[in-house]
């Protein structure tokens, strides 16, 4: 049996609404249930940690979008090792499996993990906690499983905005340490209110709502502090377009006469700054529009994939933190097929169809997809799994 989850996006100081732990324990219990020989084989396809968000960077003066350095490493080692133990029933579970010889646990890097490239120490730390082999080996950014006919891959290399052809830090990682983890400890400073669920910012879909989102939140709070955030936003985007780091990125990635990844950024950054809500419904459409054609990108190379590949009939991708299956047509006279795992993360999508303001659905997502062995007794090549538990009507 072998089964793919992505996007848990630990990290120190995240909020867990339903821990990770517990989670595993309700997965495991499904896993249990379907008739398997030898140890589960657990994949996870990308962004297991999150070193890009994490708020711990905040404390000094490295990012993650700095040149590898001995001090670089030594920090991601540093995160890490406080990520796991604030998990830790989470790792103490995985490995007790591993242990037992009822797990065997493969990991491909993402882009929030990517810094682990840089860090043979915090590789060892990993799969320590992990209970696994190989120490210091680098991770795989791809795992292929030819006896089911899978190949896995984070998927971010269809994305612009997380991830740069040259190797170097993708604007992704610029916009979320200066933008999206600093706007949480700004509005605790500024505007007074301590809400644990401003730190679930990075959580918010599309990531182009979270101006909205913050002021739907803190407006539940304490009525009348819509024009504080966004005061609080726009000097933030004045002081993210004033870093030199981010300043030097758009001018290499800026091409004469083209409407380009820089210049789309620099106009969405400007609109935000300028206080604009998203009470359009215009917005609303051109976000299922553009997800439409992002999700047409990772189906369209999933299938260049699989061309390329003899055997192949199957790739798994997360990174966008919706689970979906979209059929790709013959592959060798085979039907291929594109899978994304979703996340198990605390999601808060925007919705507006009705003529109200925009709202934000939060629920927590755990996905996951299973291939099966050719001994399973109910004939199973495969099952794809999406679970989502909310409460109440929190935003």
């Amino acid at each position: 049996m072998l089964i793919f989850i992505s996007d848990l996006h630990l990290r120190p100081g995240a909020v867990s609404h339903l821990p990770k732990h517990e989670q595993f324990a309700r997965f495991w219990e499904r896993i249990q249930r379907s008739p398997h020989e030898g140890p589960a084989r657990l994949a996870f396809v990308g962004d297991l940690f999150d070193l890009v968000r994490s708020p711990l960077w905040l404390a000094g003066g490295l990012r993650p979008y700095h040149e590898p350095s001995p001090e670089l490493a030594a920090e991601v080692n540093s995160q890490v090792r406080a990520t796991i133990a604030a998990e830790q029933p989470f790792f103490d579970a995985l490995r007790s499996k591993v242990e037992s010889g009822e797990l065997e646990i493969h990991y491909a890097l993402g882009n929030h993990d990517r810094l682990l490239h840089i860090a043979p120490e915090a590789r060892a730390t990993i799969r320590a906690a992990l209970g696994i082999d190989c120490g210091t080996d680098p991770f795989p950014t791809e795992l292929a499983f030819p006896e089911h006919r899978v190949v896995a891959y984070h998927g971010h290399t269809v994305d612009d905005l997380c991830h740069d052809n040259d190797g170097a830090a993708p604007l992704s990682d610029l916009l979320a340490s200066e933008l999206i983890v600093r706007f949480p400890p700004t509005i605790r400073e500024q505007v007074g209110i301590d809400d644990h669920r401003l730190d679930d910012i990075d959580d918010v879909r599309p990531i182009f709502a979270v101006p909205s989102w913050v002021s739907s939140l803190t407006e539940q709070q304490q009525r009348g502090v819509g024009r504080d955030v966004a005061r609080a936003w726009r000097l933030l985007v004045e002081e993210f377009l004033d870093n030199p780091t981010v300043a030097l990125w758009f001018k290499d990635h800026h091409k004469a006469f083209s409407w380009d990844l820089a210049g789309k950024m620099k106009a969405l950054l400007a609109l935000s700054a300028k206080g604009l809500r998203l009470q359009d419904a215009r917005f609303a459409e051109a976000y299922k529009v553009l997800f439409g054609l992002f999700d047409t990108k990772f189906a369209e190379q999933a299938y260049a994939e699989l061309v390329r590949r003899d055997g192949m009939q199957f790739v798994v991708n997360g990174h966008t933190h919706f689970a979906g299956m979209r059929p790709l047509g013959l592959v060798d006279g085979r039907p291929g097929c594109y899978f994304n795992t979703g996340t198990w993360r605390t999601v808060h999508q925007m919705g507006r169809v009705s003529n109200a303001e925009e709202a934000f659905l939060a629920y927590d997502a755990m996905s996951y997809l299973v291939f099966f062995d050719g001994a399973d007794p109910l004939g199973r090549t495969f099952e794809w799994w999406q679970g989502v538990a909310a409460a109440g009507s929190a935003c």
